[in-house]
């Protein structure tokens, strides 16, 4: 964590917000002007400035692991920031490896001294929000992909983006906008 961060009125609306959309199990979008801190809200809310090097490095582990298995399972979350040109491919398979290995962090989190067998079809399960940031990076398939996903799995999923992000998306009926960044 950064221990500069300044939890401000608008960081705690954040959060309460990305509460909901998780209680609620919908899709969410949070807009608002460059700079009022809605990328370091959701990144500190994934734990995501300690959870990225560990999981993005996958492999033999060492010493911190139980700090990250224990960061990963408190906040659940995965935090995206798709390129600039992402194909929606590349975005689903990007997601589908942050969520097994969050998952996995948290199921070792979860299971510290049990020797049963576990199965790995059940930590992406494990993750219980996804935060896309940048989102109007994101292609009309991309979103269809997104938006396929959720029903299937529902697994709620926040939208961070630029003002006007809203009406881009407004033809997406289960998208719950009832907090947004200013």
């Amino acid at each position: 964590m950064n221990p500069a961060f300044i939890v401000t009125k608008e960081h705690r609306r954040f959060n309460e917000f990305a509460n909901a959309v998780r209680k609620e199990r919908t899709i969410g979008i949070c807009h608002g002007d460059a700079g009022v801190g809605k990328t370091l809200s959701a990144r500190r809310y994934a734990n995501w400035d300690d959870l990225e090097p560990y999981i993005t490095e996958w492999g033999p582990r060492g010493d911190q692991d139980e700090k990250h298995y224990t960061l990963a399972n408190r906040s659940r979350t995965v935090f995206y920031t798709p390129d600039v040109l992402c194909r929606p491919k590349t975005l689903m398979e990007d997601i589908h490896r942050y969520q097994v290995r969050i998952g996995s962090c948290i199921d070792e989190h979860l299971h510290k001294l049990d020797t049963a067998p576990r199965s790995m079809n059940r930590v992406t399960t494990l993750v219980e929000l996804l935060i896309i940031d940048e989102a109007e990076r994101l292609n009309a398939t991309a979103l269809e992909l997104l938006r396929d996903n959720h029903d299937r799995t529902h697994l709620p999923m926040i939208l961070i983006g630029m003002p006007g992000i809203d009406q881009r998306f407004r033809h997406y009926p289960q998208l719950y906008s009832g907090s947004s960044q200013k």
